[in-house]
């Protein structure tokens, strides 16, 4: 049995950061429960036995570090305005995005606590969402630039690239296949997926597909992307439409199947670690849901089980 964690929106209804059980040969979830109250959680991630997480407290926002043994908070640093929507580490870094306050900031842990390497400040309002690392760089998706920045970090984090996309596409999140040779990206405007070959800082569009008809983006909007281990098969969540899709990567990029996310407002997911089930967080039903995988062809097979969780953001386990 496996312990994963869920972050939320700050709600009447909602306590910070809960925990979850997961059996590894069933794919089952149960046992939710709250695990830390505490404001502003709704992203998080894992270093070794420390749970990092954006917070508020003062309206100032940031990150927390939070010791999982014993439920206490180990450090934190609250410079920005809102809170960040994204964050992630690379060995003892962490690097988080900021939608509303337009950026990114890169810390590192020294002997649990939080060093601040570097504010990168892109634009107020510049829809950051992610930030992916790729050789010796960051790339940051700005979703209400219609842009993509590159930094050099060897530089200063000096901006090295721009990719543009048409107004309204809105690119948000993206994912590497193991040897760097394709960067493919999801946007949350235009609801659409997009295929790059990348030779160091060139970056061109092979493949481009809809994830929904062009009538049919009223009040939706596409949200997280993960790539299996093998490299052969992308899922895609979409909010207001509810779908969790299937791209194969083998050949040329195609969708194989789109099925119910199994809620409402499919926020964010993960794959398990033997890629044999989809975890599903469904922000607007309040509730999880687990997907059983076809290895073979990478389709869901179907739905293993629902549980309650209210207004669930973030997932890892």
């Amino acid at each position: 049995m496996l312990t994963g964690y869920i972050g939320t929106y700050n709600t009447a209804s909602t306590k910070g950061i809960y925990q979850f059980s997961y059996e590894e040969n069933s794919g089952k979830i149960s046992d939710i429960q709250s695990f830390l109250s505490i404001d502003d959680a709704k992203c998080i991630d894992r270093y070794e036995n420390i749970l990092i997480i954006t917070t508020s407290k003062n309206n100032k926002s940031g990150i927390a570090l939070v010791d999982i043994s014993t439920k206490t908070i180990l450090d934190e640093i609250l410079l920005e305005n809102s809170s960040p929507c994204f964050v992630k580490h690379h060995d003892d870094f962490i690097y988080t995005a900021n939608y509303h306050d337009g950026v990114v900031m890169v810390y590192q842990i020294v002997n649990n606590k939080l060093k601040l390497i570097k504010q990168i400040s892109i634009q107020n309002k510049a829809g950051c969402h992610q930030v992916v690392l790729y050789k010796n760089y960051l790339i940051v998706p700005c979703l209400l630039l219609d842009q993509v920045r590159i930094f050099d970090i060897n530089n200063d984090y000096d901006l090295v690239k721009t990719l543009t996309f048409p107004a309204k596409t809105g690119p948000r999140h993206g994912v590497f296949n193991h040897d760097y040779s394709h960067f493919y990206l999801v946007s949350e405007l235009s609801s659409e997926f997009f295929d790059f070959s990348v030779d160091n800082l060139e970056f061109t569009l092979n493949t481009k597909l809809n994830l929904l008809p062009k009538d049919k983006l009223d009040n939706t909007s596409s949200a997280a992307i993960r790539i299996t281990k093998d490299n052969r098969f992308i899922y895609i969540s979409t909010r207001g439409a509810d779908l969790l899709t299937v791209i194969s990567l083998e050949n040329k990029p195609e969708i194989i199947q789109q099925i119910n996310s199994g809620g409402m407002h499919p926020r964010d997911f993960i794959l398990s670690e033997d890629e044999q089930y989809l975890l599903v967080v469904n922000k607007d039903t309040d509730d999880m849901s687990s997907f059983q995988l076809d290895k073979t062809n990478g389709k869901i097979v179907k739905l293993i089980n629902t549980d309650k969780v209210p207004h669930a953001i973030g997932i890892i386990l």
